[in-house]
Formats: structure tokens, C-alpha cells, sequence
């Protein structure tokens, strides 16, 4: 059945629409806001699939609106955020809200908002707050073609890292409203940065930077594995008493990381950004972050979770060092759950009809205590049981052990090493030799789409990790005797690369992989109850 329109009658309704964003994951995404002013009871209906803070943003813009001189009138306004599938949160979607209503007002005209996208929170007074996730929707902004994003002040430098995008920053709906209803926008308006020098690292990182090996007294071995580690990005686990080292030396090892790349900055940057954790200044992260979460962390908050889900510290240690002290008094979930984004580089988070994708490329890094008191094996001191030290160590599972690359037995340092009056090694000299190592990695893998040997495929180990006869009967050898599973033979190979790398060889050799396996050995020795320091 057609009802027509009554003759001579007028419907009094006026559509609009505004281009927004929001984030899916670490990803922006565009949202189309549409209003509709039209006569009927009045109310400010707002739909589409939206969060607990957007719906009741309605008596917010209201507010807002009016401590800006412009007064909502006695209609039926019905805001509708498309596409409806995908459920929205944040405070962001205010601004647009606002400016759709008054483009169905007519108090703008509708043209003027053509090519824009905008953000935004509004406070009562009407003024426009910063928000979270802006540099990846800006991403998205840029990379569909818009001209102009619409920002907080607060949130022009951050959006301003995506360099072929105009942002115009405001400080209040008002001045946005006279902005859209003047002839053109004024160049001093518009807000570009393009110098690398505005770029700095939120601050943590000094912090970092007063660690440096040079303050580790002694442990040649621990040295040697650190840069090791650091040459491949390779996960490492240590064991040994309390004080003799473990957690210096994991701070210490940021020190000899090598620098960021502009694509891993960008993307590092977007889940800070996502997260709120970027500074005041909106800076891009420089250095690769370090991440030390206590173990009563919940394993929503290590790997990431929420309703809206939201990344979780292995996230915020993507491209760096995911720190986790006093391993075995983590919670067996939190330590499990760490199993698949070690494996793949990444945490798949599943909400109803979609899937969240976290990046988690992380080194990680372990520091535990050989027994429960941690002065095993020195029975003058350890009066733990041997049931008491197994049920300890049980606790790191054979699938998380076989994930950790290198496996180190640290010793407590003696007197004479700690009254020395040696000047070892600092992190400047290691370093150097780490960045010459990742220099050989990036000219090897410039074609597969990594930078590390620990980022190798299967595919990339039958290729660059190949053996000679003396090699392959070598790893034979220790593959039955130790019944290696597939995923420790296959890390003692990129492990052995790195080795070979460090020593600028073509190929790996027989002294590699013995020291690749060595660092193995340490895993055996607890399985068999033997003694953690035996050497």
C-alpha cells in the first residue's frame, strides 16, 4: 500500500551528513554521521550499534550547543551512525554529532563540510577536547582521499605525522561553526609538520637510558648472550639467585637495540595512540619501548581484551622488549595465553562477529629465581624440597620454554668481580657491533619483508640457515639425544645465524650451532634434576 502526500502539504525534514572515524583494533576507520530534523515529538534519537558514553552524549552536545549560541529547536533529531554492523565507542563522535544537527538546522550549509573529516569531544562550555587512536584515523583519512581533518588543538601534532593531510585544529565548537560559514578557510588555519626534528620520544625512554652494561659487574656470559639476543631479536630466559643480575642486565639490553624504522614507529605510535599513552606533545615514539608488567597482571591486560577491546602490554611492547620478571609467579593463564603471539607476532581477539588484530612482534625476556627461596643449588642456603623446586619450576611449561631462544644459567658474581675496579664494557661498543650485525640481516632480507633472523619462516631457514654434512650430523646428534621438539631444532638454526652473522660468516658453521645448542642445554639439565650451574 502507497500513501501518497497530501496536496499543498509541506514535510518539514531536513537530512544531513558528516564524515567521522573511530579505530578497529590499532586501525582508523571511517564512520558516516547522518542527522535528520524533521517535525514530530520531540527528542534527540541517536542509533547504530553505539557504546554506553555515545548515547548518552545527546544531553552533552545539547549543552554545548547551547553555551555556543545555538539553540536546538522543539523537533524529532534522529542521529544515525552508519555502518550500523559495527559497534562504536568513544567520546569522538560529539563534534560531528554537533555539526550534523546544525547542518539539518541549516545553520551551515552542507557543502561546506565536502572533503572533511572530523573528531572531537565537547565539553559543556562547547569547547573541543582531544581524544585517543587520532594518528591511526588519520591514516585512514589520508589514505582515502580527504583533504582536511578537523582535531582538538591538543590532538594537531599527533595528526600532523601523517604529512599529506591539512589539519585544522580548534579550540571550540563555536569557532568551527564561524570557520565553516566563512568564505574560504584561511591558510594560518591549517596546520602542517613535516620536520622529523618535532618527532621525540615521550620521555620514558631516558629513563632507560641510564642503564648501561658498563654498570654490570663481571657475567662474560650474560654479556654474550645479551648481544646475541640483541644481534636477532631473540627471546631469552634466565635463571639465578636474586641480585646477581638477571633485571639490570634486561634494562641494560635496550641500550643495544637498534633504532625503529619509520614504518615500525608509525605503527608502534598508532597503538599508544590507541591506548591514550602518547604524550601531551602528541610525539612519535623513537626508541623501541620497554615493558616490565608485574605478575598479578590479569591476562586481559597482558595480551590485550575489553568489550571494545583495547591493547594489552605484549602490544605495547611491539618492536621491543616485553620484560617479565619473577616469570613462574606470573598465573599459568597469563603465562599460556603468551603461547599463539609469540608464535605469530601478533593477538587475535574474537567479539561476537569480529576480530580485533593487535600487533605483538616482541623480544621476549624472562628472569626467574631457580627455586622458591631462589639459592638453589646452594643446600647451605636452599632448604626447598626437591618436590617443592620441581612444582617451582614446572610452572614454565615445555610449550613456553621451547619459544625462548636462549636458555641462560646466571651465576652470582663473586666478591672480586664486584670490587673490581675493571671499566667493562659499556652499551656504546656493544651496540656497535649489534647495529653492524642487523645491517647484515636487512641487506639479506630486503626481498622477504623482516629485519631479524628470529622472524625467519620455515621457508626462510631452508634458505639462509642450510648446513654442511658436518653441521647436519651434528644437529642429528643432538636432536635424538635431547629429543628437541620441531620448534627448538628449527630456533637453534636462526639462533646459529645470528652467531654467524656476529662473525660476519657466509654460512653457519660447526662452532655456531654448538653454541647455538649450549644455550639450549640449560632446559635439559632442569627436566633431569641435575645441577641448574653445572657447567
Amino acid at each position: 500500500m502507497i500513501v501518497e502526500s497530501v496536496p499543498g502539504e509541506e514535510r518539514n525534514s531536513m537530512y544531513s551528513h558528516v564524515i567521522s572515524g573511530t579505530t578497529f583494533g590499532i586501525q582508523g576507520m571511517l564512520i558516516q554521521v547522518e542527522a535528520d530534523v524533521s517535525d514530530g515529538l520531540p527528542g534527540f534519537h541517536l542509533v547504530g550499534c553505539l557504546s554506553n558514553e555515545i548515547r548518552e552524549s545527546s544531553e552533552r552536545i545539547r549543552t554545548a550547543m547551547r553555551n555556543s549560541g545555538c539553540y536546538l529547536p522543539p523537533k524529532r533529531i534522529v542521529v544515525n551512525l552508519s555502518p550500523a554492523d559495527v559497534r562504536k565507542a568513544g567520546s569522538g563522535f560529539d563534534l560531528p554529532i554537533a555539526i550534523a544537527t546544525l547542518i539539518s538546522m541549516e545553520m551551515i550549509p552542507q557543502e561546506r563540510v565536502e572533503g572533511m573529516v572530523m573528531i572531537g569531544e565537547l565539553g559543556l562550555n562547547g569547547s573541543i577536547l582531544p581524544v585517543n587512536g587520532v594518528l591511526s584515523i588519520a591514516d585512514c583519512v589520508a589514505k582515502a582521499g580527504y583533504q582536511y581533518l578537523i582535531v582538538a588543538k591538543e590532538n594537531q601534532m599527533e595528526a600532523a605525522m601523517v604529512e599529506t593531510l591539512r589539519i585544522l585544529p580548534v579550540e571550540s565548537l563555536r569557532e568551527l561553526i564561524d570557520l565553516l560559514n566563512s568564505d574560504a578557510i584561511p591558510s594560518e588555519k591549517v596546520y602542517r609538520s613535516s620536520d622529523e626534528s618535532d618527532i621525540c620520544y615521550d620521555g620514558k625512554a631516558d629513563e632507560l637510558a641510564d642503564w648501561d652494561f658498563g654498570d654490570l659487574k663481571g657475567q662474560p656470559l650474560v654479556r654474550r648472550a645479551m648481544e646475541i639476543a640483541a644481534s636477532g631479536m631473540h627471546n631469552i630466559l634466565m635463571s639465578g639467585p636474586p641480585g646477581s643480575g638477571k633485571s639490570l642486565a634486561a634494562k641494560c639490553l635496550t641500550g643495544i637495540l637498534p633504532n625503529l624504522t619509520r614504518e615500525e614507529r608509525m605503527e608502534l605510535t598508532k597503538i599508544y595512540s590507541v591506548k591514550g599513552l602518547l604524550s601531551k606533545q602528541g610525539s612519535m615514539l623513537q626508541h623501541r619501548p620497554f615493558r616490565a608488567p608485574h605478575h598479578t597482571i590479569s591476562t586481559s591486560a597482558l595480551v590485550g581484551g575489553g568489550v571494545i577491546p583495547k591493547p594489552g602490554e605484549i602490544s605495547l611492547a611491539h618492536n621491543g622488549i616485553l620484560f617479565l620478571d619473577e616469570l613462574p609467579e606470573f598465573s599459568r593463564n597469563a603465562i599460556e595465553v603468551l603461547r599463539q603471539p609469540l608464535e605469530d607476532g601478533k593477538v587475535l581477539i574474537g567479539r561476537m562477529n569480529q576480530t580485533f588484530e593487535f600487533p605483538a612482534n616482541v623480544m621476549l625476556v624472562g628472569a626467574m629465581n631457580p627455586c622458591p627461596c631462589g639459592c638453589y643449588p646452594d643446600r647451605s642456603r636452599c632448604n626447598c624440597s626437591v618436590t617443592q623446586i620441581q612444582n617451582y619450576q614446572g610452572k614454565i611449561s615445555r610449550a613456553i620454554l621451547d619459544r625462548m631462544d636462549i636458555h641462560l644459567s646466571v651465576l652470582p658474581i663473586s666478591y672480586e668481580e664486584m670490587v673490581s675496579k675493571e671499566n667493562w664494557e659499556n652499551s656504546a661498543a656493544i651496540r656497535e657491533r649489534v647495529e653492524r650485525t642487523h645491517a647484515i640481516q636487512r641487506k639479506r632480507y630486503r626481498e622477504q619483508g623482516i629485519l631479524f633472523n628470529s622472524q625467519l619462516s620455515q621457508d626462510g631457514i631452508k634458505r639462509y640457515c642450510g648446513l654442511d654434512e658436518t653441521g647436519e650430523s651434528f644437529m642429528q646428534e643432538i636432536y635424538e639425544r635431547h629429543q628437541l621438539s620441531g620448534r627448538a631444532y628449527f630456533r637453534i638454526l636462526k639462533l646459529a645465524r645470528t652467531i654467524a652473522d656476529m662473525e660476519e660468516a657466509t654460512s653457519i658453521q660447526l662452532p655456531h650451532l654448538q653454541e647455538a645448542v649450549a644455550y639450549r642445554l640449560f632446559e635439559h639439565m632442569e627436566q633431569r634434576g641435575g645441577e641448574m650451574y653445572g657447567r
